[in-house]
């Protein structure tokens, strides 16, 4: 979703540079580039095979970028091809494969714990998404700190406040509850979904509970908090949606709730306020960033502050639109038009070197 953006918001605002996108032959065509100033390179060499995308990357791109005239890199997954002879921008969205290598299989968490820091040293800068990612990368990279800059996401333009019909067309699609609470996120032990299930379960609320995204290493976890839950009928677990039912899901949420233990940014949270849905969110690492003062934040790993943040988001009435517009104007603050410019400006200040 992040390459899509950024491309598709750099043909809006970069009138001056050329472009060139390098894709895999199950990639092309996929990101709309337009004519003119951007066009897209298929690389037919490149594997769906991870590993031999992996070796390509390092040992064959290089060839190709003097081949077209490349005069600096941005490195989308952090990852500094070798024998490179021009500048390259690094991008570190978060740092998770340092905070929890668990979450990874064995071979790809050496990969990233060797070659992300070697990145860093061969990167004339790297960029990331929130201060709290740059503040990492300062830690776990060979990076200084003169050389890092904050470059924010932002949330998903699709989505966008629903019509009552596409709500109450979601709602029976899944047999959601007229009221109920939404958290979006893959079930990643750190994401505490677990949490969020104990919390709700000891909760005085009377509303459902909905959870949406992809399995992760803590799902496991995530089902027995369910099993072991009183009130465990009322929570659903949908895993992954269309794109398309994101906006009426959130539309229709009497609250969002994110307990996350550990993010780079938090674009969920933005999505959330796009749509008009009230936030509660974990005090901890990107999240008050990105979240401002128009969420509910706490500490997930309190649960008294936890179950009094799960109260207030489904009771308080004058709260819960307090925080909706106060999202509206937030969620605001983030666009992918300036993503855009100021990864233009990285990747010009990196070709100019510095001053």
């Amino acid at each position: 979703m992040y390459v899509r953006q950024l491309v598709g918001a750099l043909q809006q605002v970069d009138t001056e540079n050329e472009y060139v996108a390098f894709v895999g032959r199950n990639a092309a065509g996929k990101l709309a580039v337009g004519k003119g100033r951007f066009r897209e390179v298929v690389c037919p060499r490149v594997s769906q095979w991870r590993p031999a995308r992996v070796a390509w990357e390092q040992f064959g791109l290089a060839g190709q970028l003097e081949a077209e005239g490349v005069e600096v890199l941005l490195c989308m997954g952090g990852i500094v091809p070798g024998r490179l002879s021009i500048p390259a921008v690094q991008v570190i969205h978060d740092l998770q494969v340092f905070h929890y290598p668990e979450n990874f299989s064995w071979l790809k968490r050496r990969f990233l714990q060797k070659m992300l820091p070697k990145s860093a040293e061969a990167a004339r800068l790297t960029v990331a998404s929130s201060e709290y990612t740059r503040r990492d990368v300062v830690r776990f990279l060979p990076q200084r700190p003169e050389d890092t800059q904050v470059v924010h996401l932002a949330g998903r333009p699709e989505c966008q406040p629903a019509s009552g019909e596409s709500v109450q067309k979601v709602r029976s699609r899944y047999g959601l509850e007229a009221t109920y609470l939404l958290c979006v996120a893959t079930s990643h032990w750190h994401k505490n979904l677990h949490g969020l299930v104990e919390a709700y379960d000891e909760a005085d609320i009377d509303a459902g509970l909905v959870l949406v995204g992809k399995r992760g290493t803590g799902h496991g976890q995530l089902i027995e908090a369910i099993r072991r839950a009183r009130g465990g009928e009322r929570i659903r677990v949908l895993g992954r949606v269309p794109a398309d039912e994101l906006g009426a899901l959130y539309t229709g949420a009497a609250g969002f709730v994110l307990p996350s233990l550990f993010e780079g940014f938090g674009m969920t949270v933005l999505e959330a306020m796009q749509c008009g849905c009230p936030v509660a969110c974990s005090a901890l690492t990107a999240l008050p960033e990105v979240a401002g003062e128009a969420a509910l934040l706490f500490d997930p790993r309190e649960p008294e502050a936890f179950g009094e943040a799960l109260d207030r988001i489904s009771n308080d009435g004058p709260l819960r639109e307090r925080l909706r517009e106060a999202g509206f104007v937030q969620a605001a603050k983030f666009d992918w038009q300036q993503t855009a410019k100021k990864t233009r400006d990285a990747l010009v200040e990196a070709m100019r070197g510095k001053d």
